[in-house]
């Protein structure tokens, strides 16, 4: 199932700029894009509320975990730039894209990343590195047996896309409660041949 949403209400005063609140960490309240994404933040990191968003949250049977999702996954496009995502929120689990889950441990390993999640959140990184992960803010965590991915095509004047990009993450974790712990192997650096 496939959801097309198109927003168009307001959640800023453009009277006082931009908006330059940090986005709550906490289960997203209100509208929900694709069943699992806040609509108002999205807005916010994205600096306008003219998006349309794509996707969904589909349950299947009983994970090893004992969670039920299959997979969530939510395209948002800005309507003023035709044809170019400006932002994806993904929740797949372990193993569904191993060389994404890969990206991980390699970058951690490496030291590449701005922001490194602290273990109680999982295992992950964020970046601004458009060239290798796709976007001006990109965030990817491993927490349990699924991997959140959050990338920010564009960074919004007067936003940090990296710091939304974590913040979103922390936001769908909170909101589809997946449970913490893994049941299934966790994605390790692979050596240079």
């Amino acid at each position: 199932m496939t959801t097309v949403l198109l927003v168009t209400a307001g959640c800023t005063d453009s009277s006082k700029g931009e908006d330059q609140r940090p986005l709550p960490t906490t289960a997203a309240s209100g509208e929900l894009a694709c069943g699992f994404v806040s609509q108002e933040s999205v807005a916010v990191a994205l600096g306008t509320t003219d998006f349309t968003a794509t996707g969904s949250k589909v349950d299947a049977g009983t994970n090893p975990d004992g969670s039920s999702l299959a997979q969530a996954i939510c395209d948002f496009y800005a309507d003023t730039v035709k044809g170019d995502r400006a932002l994806i929120v993904a929740v797949q689990p372990l193993g569904l894209a191993a060389k994404a889950d890969a990206i991980v441990p390699r970058v951690l390993a490496a030291g590449g990343a701005q922001f490194v999640f602290p273990a109680s959140d999982g295992e992950g990184f964020a970046t601004s590195d458009q060239v290798v992960y796709s976007g001006a803010g990109v965030s990817h965590l491993i927490r349990g047996d699924w991997h959140y991915t959050v990338a920010i095509q564009k960074a919004v004047e007067g936003r940090n896309a990296v710091d939304d990009a974590v913040a979103l993450t922390r936001q769908v974790v909170a909101t589809l409660n997946l449970p913490k712990v893994g049941t299934k192997p966790r994605p390790t650096v692979t050596p240079a041949k």
